[in-house]
């Protein structure tokens, strides 16, 4: 049993709570465990000049650790750390969706991080995920796109190897003690989006590995389903 009480491959308490806030076209509030995030979703026409060569919208995101988010004020929002997070959070973010489907429109996804206990970006990557299918659907009630340009639904987890065990969800005791640090992002195809690894104190073997991708292919049905079971509840539509 880990510090927490969980088992290895056990999640810590997992909510998004849709339309957080009156003025974004859709927010989000996202509870990992101790970890909340608020997830807002912003439509500009200014596009970047590579986007209109091609004909195609842009997604971005932002993602600033508030100054009470953590135990130490942090006085820092923008930092490199801050700039490598969000351009992970984007990378994710447009993989879910066709860009062809919005031509005139540049979403800028803000992720900040209220509270922080581990996991913040898997935390904003799950958040706001939810928050753009729900962006994409009102702006589809509203003309301004014609068609929904969501490819297929996506599910962010962290990991930790510590003393060769695998352990899912980390708080922020369990990260900071890690030997290995790796997130990663899947589809429902069963296909990696993304995969980052840190050899924090130790090495990990490609047996290893193989068996925490096995298993976070897995453990995205629990997300998957709560996406499903949250898009049926605020009326919005994943396919």
């Amino acid at each position: 049993m880990r510090i927490d009480g969980r088992k290895n491959l056990e999640f810590r308490n997992m909510e998004f709570k849709l339309g957080y806030l009156k003025y974004p076209i859709s927010s989000v509030l996202g509870i990992l465990g101790d970890t909340i995030v608020l997830v807002s979703v912003s439509v500009s026409e200014s596009l970047p000049d590579f986007c209109k060569s091609f004909g195609h919208g842009w997604i971005t995101a932002e993602y600033r650790l508030l100054p009470g988010a953590t135990e130490i004020r942090n006085p820092n929002i923008i930092n490199s750390r801050a700039q490598e997070i969000k351009r992970l959070i984007g990378r994710s973010l447009r993989n879910a969706f066709d860009l062809y489907k919005f031509p005139k429109s540049h979403i800028i996804v803000d992720c900040d991080v209220i509270q922080a206990d581990g996991g913040t970006r898997v935390a904003c990557i799950n958040a706001g995920f939810i928050a753009l299918v729900h962006a994409f659907q009102r702006l589809m009630k509203s003309n301004i796109i014609q068609e929904n340009p969501l490819k297929y639904p996506i599910a962010a987890m962290s990991f930790v190897i510590e003393n060769s065990e695998i352990l899912l969800d980390p708080n922020y005791i369990e990260d900071s003690s890690a030997d290995v640090d790796i997130n990663i992002v899947v589809n429902n195809q069963k296909n990696i989006v993304e995969l980052q690894l840190t050899a924090e104190k130790n090495t990990i073997d490609k047996h290893t590995l193989n068996n925490v991708i096995d298993i976070a292919f897995e453990k995205a049905s629990y997300i998957f389903d709560l996406q499903n079971e949250l898009f049926g509840l605020g009326g919005v539509e994943i396919v």
